[in-house]
């Protein structure tokens, strides 16, 4: 007897359309999330490019005016002298030896203005009687901002010191004492405000036994306006 094979049921023709209709929507809702995701990544990353980019342009922005900023405020020049022969040695001892005991240990004060005209403050006249152990710092709670000028000391005058010329005796002579000095082979002289600014001169010792001097090989300043 031969078997008839029976008709296709609709029933199940209609089941297998549902089942390719959502297997179809299946792949095009995984294909859309997959291309949105990637979309999504491709904008957070060009976002994040743009935020380092920008922060980089700001540091470099400020650095550049941090730079700017301290050029203004300081300077330094410095020029070759020759040194005292060494048949001089002892010219060079006793003219060192002379001014080691010169600084104040006491800061200037500040002039409140550039075209205020300050003398040279007492204190640097009575600089023998300072113990170096009483050396006073820099007031902290001054201004932040650093002064024109102080006791006779303005960016003109800083610049009007000819080193390679200029004697320790004639720096002394018009802008008082120093600060703070300290003497080896060379005498290294600062005179300092209360607020912080400074001038610092370095002196060699330069001449013959009969005539030595101390002349002004280096200079620099910070704070001057």
């Amino acid at each position: 007897m031969i078997m008839q094979r029976k008709p296709f049921k609709k029933s199940h023709r209609a089941r297998n359309i549902v089942i390719a209709v959502l297997v179809v929507i299946l792949v095009v809702f995984t294909i859309f999330a997959i291309v949105g995701h990637n979309q999504q990544s491709a904008h957070k990353n060009e976002q994040g490019k743009s935020t380092v980019t920008s922060k980089t342009k700001h540091a470099k922005s400020k650095i550049t005016q941090s730079k700017s900023s301290s050029s203004t405020t300081s300077a330094s020049e410095s020029t070759s002298v020759a040194e005292a022969p060494v048949t001089a040695s002892s010219a060079v001892s006793s003219a060192i030896s002379i001014v080691t005991n010169d600084a104040t240990q006491t800061p200037i004060t500040d002039n409140t203005t550039v075209e205020s005209s300050a003398s040279t403050p007492s204190s640097h006249t009575n600089s023998e009687a300072t113990s170096s152990s009483q050396i006073q710092q820099p007031d902290s709670s001054s201004s932040s901002a650093s002064p024109a000028s102080f006791g006779n000391w303005s960016a003109s005058t800083y610049n009007a010191v000819a080193i390679g010329t200029v004697t320790y005796d004639e720096v002394r002579a018009t802008y008082g004492n120093p600060t703070y000095l300290t003497a080896s082979d060379q005498v290294y002289a600062i005179w300092q405000s209360t607020s912080g600014a400074k001038v610092s001169i370095v002196f060699t010792p330069t001449g013959d036994a009969n005539n030595l001097k101390l002349v002004a090989s280096s200079k620099s300043q910070s704070g001057l306006q």
